[in-house]
């Protein structure tokens, strides 16, 4: 008896058949399409709908609270791009040898000082330049960063099924746009006839 076994078993031992369903939804993610059986195909149509919708989800949720704090969809983005470079706060200075001693850091010579203090001047400027106010500069990054927090939150949702960086990547910044408002129905399973030698029915699943 079957009692309490949900989803297709693909008819081999669990630690093969979830190594093998990983595969299969990595290798769809990456190439947009994959030839396999129509059996194999149905097992993962709807996990990767499933982690798809949790990226489009995540990304979208993360844009709506940015876009709470600021209106203006380039402002955002480009105040969404400078956070992404690391943190940085409008009231952050370059502290005294005294200072970096008491957080055991190393001293700083003059040559280091200058060069820590033009960065930091540089990219005060680069915010400045995206919105002049500093008050509203100030709110605009610190919504960024929790947006960012958001989104990195849906990654790890996904990265416990699909512990690849690179197909979390694209989900994120492909997939997750390309589906932004579609409300599921993200693949698409064409026949292709059957297989020499088992007979087995091959089909392709697709990205649509």
């Amino acid at each position: 008896m079957r009692h309490r076994v949900a989803g297709n078993r693909m008819n081999m031992p669990e630690p093969r058949r979830r190594s093998a369903r990983r595969s299969l939804m990595e290798g769809l993610i990456r190439y947009d399409r994959i030839n396999t059986t129509k059996a194999r195909a149905c097992a993962i149509r709807g996990e990767v709908e499933k982690l798809i919708t949790v990226a489009v989800k995540g990304r979208e949720d993360a844009r709506k609270h940015l876009a709470a704090v600021v209106s203006d969809e380039e402002k955002a983005a480009r105040i969404l791009d400078f956070a992404r470079r690391g943190r940085f706060s409008l009231d952050k200075k370059v502290g005294t040898n005294e200072e970096r001693a008491e957080q055991q850091k190393a001293p700083l010579t003059e040559r280091g000082r200058r060069f820590l203090e033009d960065k930091l001047e540089a990219r005060r400027d680069e915010l400045l330049s995206i919105i002049s106010d500093e008050e509203e500069a100030a709110k605009a990054l610190q919504a960024a960063y929790e947006a960012m927090v958001i989104e990195l939150h849906a990654r790890r949702l996904i990265l416990r099924t699909l512990p690849d960086e690179l197909v979390v990547k694209k989900m994120f910044e492909e997939l997750a746009p390309r589906y932004l408002g579609r409300p599921g129905g993200y693949t698409r399973i064409t026949k292709l006839g059957r297989r020499k030698g088992d007979a087995a029915e091959i089909a392709q699943i697709a990205l649509v």
